[in-house]
């Protein structure tokens, strides 16, 4: 992929990012509805997501860590070690039973993934937005990684 990397022009991996940065959106965008539809079948009192939109979820968010670890690519070290790092997370969340509370931390992840610019004056690019977004996992989860 390097060798790749090295004969595409910058304006065509800013292109390329762009692209994938599009499909988080879109991706965020899908978790949100399927969260909502889901969360309005919960009974009251319900802390559990039914399996069937548990798997929507899980799709949605290999989707979002799929295009974020395809960002990744493009970046320096830095922020493939926070990917790195986030990922686990994200995997332990949506790993089994989904409650509310782990949907809504996604959610939020979500939000703050959507609000990541890389940083292309910089090459390779620099993402180093996504320390916070790897830090609200990390709080709301209770985690000391």
């Amino acid at each position: 992929m390097i060798v790749e990397l090295m004969s595409i022009s910058k304006e065509r991996m800013i292109e390329i990012v762009i692209a994938h940065k599009d499909r988080i959106r879109e991706a965020t965008d899908q978790l949100s509805e399927i969260i909502y539809k889901a969360k309005s079948k919960l009974p009251r009192n319900a802390w559990k997501l039914d399996e069937e939109s548990a798997l929507a979820v899980r799709k949605t968010t290999h989707e979002i860590v799929e295009e974020i670890s395809i960002i990744g690519g493009f970046c320096d070290g830095w922020t493939r070690n926070y990917i790195a790092k986030t990922t686990p997370i994200i995997a332990e969340i949506t790993a089994f039973d989904i409650s509310v509370l782990e949907v809504q931390t996604l959610e939020l992840f979500g939000t703050i993934v959507n609000f990541i610019a890389p940083d292309f004056n910089k090459t390779p690019f620099k993402w180093s937005q996504l320390k916070p977004a790897f830090e609200v996992l990390k709080a709301a989860l209770g985690k000391s990684r």
